[in-house]
This record gives C-alpha cells, sequence and structure tokens, in this order.
C-alpha cells in the first residue's frame, strides 16, 4: 500500500443507503506493512461493515463484503473554484473533439478532478470524449473524480477508449456515461465509484442515476465496483436506433452482441444493482 499521510480517502457506504459515506484525511500510518493502521484526521460519521462472508465450509464459496476504500488525493490536481464551486454546481471540465478515427489522443493518469462539472450545462462533463470515432492509443486511467456536478466521464461516439483504476466519489448524474448508443469496443475495468448522486439538471434518467449508463452492451466492465448510488449500480438503458447526434435507423443496440461483464460488484443501490431495461435480445 503506497498510501501517504496527508492522502484523502473516500469509504463507500455498506448499508441500504448509498449516501453514507465518508471522507477523512490520513494523519498517520502505523502497524506493519501487511496490517497497516490509519489515524485519521475525524471519526467516521457511519458504521463501515469490513468482512468476508463464508456460508460453508468451502473456501471457495464466499461473499467479499469488505467496504471499498478509495483514495482521492494525486500529487497533480485539477480543479474548479473551491469558493463558489459547490454554490454556483460550476466546475471545471476537459473536453475532448477532433473529428475522425485516431486523430486525437489523449492520456489522462494520476489527477486529482476536484469540483468538476458544470450543472446546467449540455456537455460540460468533467471528462469528455467526444465525437472522436476510434481512439486506440488513448485512456483515462488511475485518476480520481472528487465531486462533480455533471458526470465523471462522457463517452461520446467514442470506441476503443480505456478506462480503468479510476476512483470517483459524489459525482451528479450518471457518473460513466455512454452517450448515443453507437458507443463500443470501450474497456471499462477495475474503477471505484462511490454515491453517484441524483442530478435535476440533466436528462431525465440523471433522477435516476448510474454508477455505469450503459446504452449499447457491445463495450466491456470488468471488476468494477457500484458501490453506492441514489438509484442504479449499472444500468443496460438500451435504445431502439442511435440517439442524439449519433441518430442512425441502422444501429440497433437492442440485438447488438453483448461484450464482457464479468466481475463486477454492486450494492448500496436506492433500487437495484444491475438493471437491463427496456429490451435486451442480441443476436
Amino acid at each position: 500500500m503506497n498510501w501517504e499521510v496527508g492522502d484523502q480517502i473516500g469509504i463507500a457506504s455498506t448499508s441500504y443507503i448509498g449516501r453514507e459515506t465518508d471522507k477523512r484525511v490520513i494523519t498517520a500510518i502505523g502497524g506493519t506493512a501487511s496490517k497497516p493502521v490509519l489515524t485519521l484526521d475525524a471519526p467516521l460519521t457511519y458504521r463501515h461493515y469490513a468482512e468476508i462472508y463464508q456460508p460453508g465450509s468451502n473456501a471457495d464459496d464466499f461473499i467479499d463484503m469488505r467496504c471499498e476504500v478509495g483514495v482521492l488525493t494525486r500529487n497533480v490536481k485539477y480543479r474548479g473554484n473551491p469558493e463558489d464551486s459547490g454554490t454556483n454546481q460550476y466546475g471545471a471540465t476537459i473536453f475532448m473533439h477532433s473529428p475522425g478515427d485516431d486523430s486525437l489522443t489523449s492520456r489522462i493518469s494520476s489527477v486529482e478532478f476536484a469540483d468538476v462539472g458544470q450543472a446546467f450545462k449540455l456537455g460540460r462533463y468533467s471528462l469528455h470524449m467526444h465525437m472522436i470515432g476510434a481512439v486506440h492509443n488513448s485512456y483515462i486511467r488511475k485518476n480520481a473524480v472528487n465531486r462533480s456536478f455533471n458526470r465523471a466521464v462522457a463517452i461520446h461516439g467514442t470506441r476503443y477508449l480505456r478506462i480503468d483504476n479510476n476512483v470517483v466519489f459524489g459525482a451528479m448524474g450518471h457518473n460513466i456515461f455512454i452517450e448515443d448508443a453507437v458507443e463500443t469496443h470501450n474497456y471499462i475495468t477495475d474503477n471505484l465509484i462511490i454515491m453517484a448522486m441524483r442530478s435535476w439538471s440533466l436528462l431525465n434518467t440523471d433522477q435516476t442515476p448510474a454508477c455505469m449508463w450503459i446504452t449499447n452492451p457491445f463495450n466491456n466492465f470488468l471488476r468494477n465496483h457500484a458501490a453506492g448510488s441514489d438509484r442504479y449500480g449499472f444500468w443496460f438503458d438500451l435504445q431502439e436506433h442511435g440517439i442524439g447526434q449519433n441518430a442512425d435507423n441502422s444501429i440497433c443496440p437492442e440485438n447488438v452482441k453483448v461484450g464482457q461483464f464479468d466481475g463486477n460488484h454492486a450494492h448500496s443501490t436506492g433500487r437495484y444493482g444491475l438493471r437491463i431495461f427496456h429490451h435486451m435480445i442480441p443476436r
């Protein structure tokens, strides 16, 4: 474990209420390398369960119910105005657009995004990959999104993007957002999303947000943790055809083959950990 004194951590809910989270700063690290003991700047507000449930003697038969903890601090910080971003729900954004396959390379790694995203602004997401096409050389990796007023990552008209090992804490609306139902071949792996919160300023569906909103099934979701949401963990909200700027009646996401969906966890969601809606009839 490479956590350091001064790092801020986000601690997921383990109750039925996804907002029973805690955010604290590490003030000391003791114990041993195999069993470190963290001292925090204040007591925790909520109880966080941390056990592995094993109902019988079979060592392979268990449910890992340990609380997720994510480090929110990075040594590079990109942020909105800490004085009024929260009041105005108006933060910093990164918008990436260059029409044409592989006409843009964006590699964003190990950055802390704080007070980001702009509510009431279409497309002003924390990290927005917009209408690029194939991006084989791009990735969003090992970042922390620490309070966003408009999503965490939006994948719009983009394919082959890799989103892995990121931590998101307290983002409004659908946190990882596949926008127009034409986006395919993206790899979303090993991410931790804590406390996805409803928004009244985006789409109607953002009033019932998902940690991951999936409009086309031909993407890959591996070992992600949806650790608390006002409504859903993983929502396959499959569209009849391509929508938005990519409206296309020749694309039928309800019938598209399914990519990989394996090793994902969801808990502390307001309604369902996994929702498939309306229809999913892959051919």
